[in-house]
């Protein structure tokens, strides 16, 4: 392929971070009051954007508190800076993209010294109680899980540039439904082969880098 152009979207928590790190700070910050609205969200009487709003206004840490103890509760899963680095030496751009609250994205981010990724995520400012979060990747049709992850992706997809999506839930199937293939775990996996979607399982990011390296039919080249 000559003049490839790829983009490589991948989801934050279980995905690019080993842990859902939501839920880990939850369960290490919110006592008992969060969990009522976890059982909400998860038998479906509550969209995630609102369990998430309610879940972390249930916490005493600051958000500053929070982000300093990311080192010691969650991680990034194995090979995703080896990743990260191939995609810089092939110009490939990795993205994160995720329903996720920015200020544990970044600080896991930082952690690792990979702050220069960018990451689409919900931002969330205030003191424990009165946090007010800000929607800016949330679309009419798809604001119940505070992000748009298809409107992210349609972004990258200009001057057509390849997508390529990492992910392991229901959120991310609407986005690797419009992707052009996907790596997949957990749930998203089942959804994929459901649906006959061009995707690879994977278990860690060694296994994407090195299905990159090997070339990615129609999507991907190695340089020679």
């Amino acid at each position: 392929m000559t003049g490839q152009r790829v983009a490589l979207l991948v989801d934050f928590d279980d995905t690019a971070a080993e842990q859902n790190v939501a839920e880990t700070l939850l369960k290490e910050f919110g006592g008992d009051g969060w969990q009522g609205f976890r059982e909400s969200f998860r038998n479906g009487t509550m969209n995630l954007r609102h369990y998430q709003e309610k879940a972390f206004n249930q916490v005493d840490a600051t958000l500053d508190e929070m982000g300093t103890s990311i080192a010691k509760l969650a991680w990034l899963r194995p090979g995703f800076k080896e990743l990260n680095n191939y995609c810089v030496s092939n110009e490939i751009q990795l993205s994160i993209v995720t329903n996720g609250l920015e200020f544990y994205v970044d600080a896991l981010l930082e952690e690792a010294q990979l702050r220069s990724i960018p990451s689409y995520s919900i931002g969330v400012t205030g003191q424990p109680g009165n946090l007010q979060y800000s929607y800016p990747y949330a679309t009419e049709a798809c604001w119940e899980w505070g992000n748009c992850k298809c409107k992210v992706l349609n972004e990258h997809r200009n001057g057509g540039t390849r997508i390529v999506y990492a992910g392991d839930g229901r959120s991310d199937l609407c986005a690797a439904q419009q992707a052009d293939f996907v790596f997949a775990r957990s749930t998203l996996l089942d959804h994929c082969r459901q649906l006959g979607l061009p995707h690879q399982e994977f278990s860690d990011f060694h296994e994407v880098l090195m299905s990159f390296e090997a070339g990615i039919p129609n999507i991907w080249e190695p340089r020679p």
